[in-house]
């Protein structure tokens, strides 16, 4: 996800409140890249008018390029997104950390494979004995949207066929491997902010929870703390109301399938408290202690034992939900770079290849997708789905033939251009690319590391045969990124500009 740079973080810190989600760490990535070269279709096949503009686009990109001065760790490429006609290029083939551009690939291949209307199953399992549950299981396949609330819906289900008491909550996450972590996270491994959430095939709430602290009465009395799935927690809490400001310490280790929350501090008296959203280091368990939550909401009895496995052999379904479609689903990432629905999705596209699903697997089916777009085989290299850290490398010309394939299958083209951010508008660009010459126009991914600034995506013209797709990335600008965003949105602003004739935007 597009974030601000990020430290190594520890365990152990001070957090404000409601803490924001933090950058992942960006390795220096320098290739020598091949130089520009324009090009345009032979001026004699164009009319006069279209030939001239030919010439001058690409002089106008390539002077705010040598302006910029942002070395060979830059990577552009511009094509015409129905014809792939080339417009620009500039390093285009040196494969570079894409950042979350990665999120690009993802999304595109799993549109291609499973389909805008492809949706996730998450049941529960069980015999029905005198309004008793022996064993229930919380089965799950990889939905990344699943809430609190939903599983309240599962037991309130339940609680309609006559189910009054339940033993054991087992959660099967048997569709996807047990490796909760994806690659290339372990490189910042005391980070425990929400963006670097672990996966599960059952996860809730992203695989993260909210620790919500409210003041005592008066200064030195106790805070209280609450929590979602409570039973997942062994919490000392030692918080005390006091100061003039939050000042809360949380310290988490795992403890077996359970987290030990150890927190110190002061919450100021008078407020009405501060909450603070952290990863879960079990997935699965904390679904099932969040599974029991939803027994006792709905009015079920719940002995509190849960344990992680697969479902008893010819346990029947008693009630189920689906997710929204993949469509409905896919904005997440492309307007909000969500991290964790990018990595659910990958595992998803692995599995429904070969079960279990794996990041491996996932990867596999990402690479084809590339390879069916017209890149080379071997030139990407892709480790995970979301971008984040150091590891993945894919090339400007491998995205903007990755757009253009999509771009050419009406099956997915309306679906893909919508689940991008909108420039000036909405998701990560809303405060940027803004005044261009026609509303709407810019469709495009982000991408921020601590060396990374990525940009790719599609102009749109005024008659869809204008209509141009493009990629920008940045790498070893530590330091300057501000000046390769501003760079990106300065190339994205004269393609427009070149595309709407007569309309310029304003400064």
């Amino acid at each position: 996800m597009s974030r601000r740079p990020a430290s190594r973080g520890t365990p152990s810190r001070r957090w404000p409140a409601l803490a924001g989600a933090t950058l992942a760490l960006g390795l220096l990535l320098l290739g020598l890249g091949q130089p520009w070269q324009g090009r345009a279709q032979p001026a004699e096949t164009q009319p006069a008018e279209t030939a001239a503009a030919a010439r001058t686009l690409p002089r106008q990109l390539r002077a705010l390029v040598d302006t910029a001065a942002l070395g060979d760790g830059l990577g552009v490429h511009i094509v015409n997104a129905q014809t792939g006609r080339e417009i620009f290029r500039y390093h285009a083939d040196m494969p570079r950390n894409p950042a979350s551009n990665m999120k690009l690939v993802t999304a595109a291949a799993a549109l291609l494979e499973l389909g805008p209307d492809f949706s996730m199953l998450t049941g529960l399992y069980g015999r029905v004995d005198g309004g008793r549950v022996g064993e229930l299981s919380l089965r799950g396949f990889g939905d990344p949207t699943l809430r609190m609330s939903d599983l309240v819906a599962l037991a309130e289900g339940l609680a309609d066929r006559g189910v009054r008491r339940v033993g054991t909550v087992i959660v099967d996450g048997s569709y996807f491997d047990d490796e909760i972590l994806p690659p290339a996270f372990e490189q910042q491994p005391e980070e425990v902010a929400s963006f670097r959430a672990a996966i599960g095939a059952v996860s809730v709430e992203r695989s993260a929870y909210v620790l919500r602290v409210i003041p005592g009465r008066e200064a030195g009395a106790p805070a209280t703390v609450r929590l979602t799935a409570p039973g997942y927690f062994e919490v000392d809490n030692q918080i005390r109301t006091g100061g003039q400001d939050p000042d809360v310490i949380a310290v988490q280790r795992p403890e077996g399938e359970r987290l030990d929350l150890r927190l110190r501090g002061t919450v100021p008296a008078g407020i009405l408290g501060v909450s603070y959203r952290r990863r879960v280091e079990h997935p699965l368990a904390f679904a099932g202690h969040a599974m029991v939550e939803a027994l006792t909401r709905a009015g079920i009895r719940a002995s509190g034992r849960v344990r992680v496995g697969p479902t008893p052999g010819g346990a029947p379904l008693l009630t189920s939900r689906r997710s929204e479609p993949l469509a409905e689903i896919l904005p997440a990432m492309g307007k909000w770079s969500d991290n964790f629905t990018a990595e659910m999705l990958l595992k998803v596209l692995g599995a429904e290849r070969s079960r279990p699903g794996t990041s491996a697997r996932g990867a596999r089916v990402a690479t084809a997708t590339l390879t069916a777009a017209g890149v080379p085989e071997g030139a990407p290299t892709i480790v995970n789905g979301s971008g984040l850290f150091e590891g993945n490398r894919i090339a400007a010309s491998h995205l903007t033939s990755l757009l253009t394939h999509v771009y050419r299958n009406p099956a997915v083209r309306a679906e893909y251009l919508a689940h991008l951010a909108v420039g000036g508008s909405e998701g990560t660009l809303r405060r940027r690319l803004q005044n261009l010459p026609a509303p709407r126009i810019v469709r495009a991914k982000t991408g921020t590391l601590n060396d990374v600034i990525a940009l790719s995506g599609y102009v749109l013209g005024p008659t869809p045969d204008k209509d141009i797709a493009f990629s920008f990335l940045a790498n070893g600008i530590a330091g300057r990124q501000g000046a390769a965003r501003s760079l990106a949105d300065a190339l994205v602003r004269a393609v427009a500009t070149d595309l709407h004739e007569g309309r310029n935007p304003n400064p």
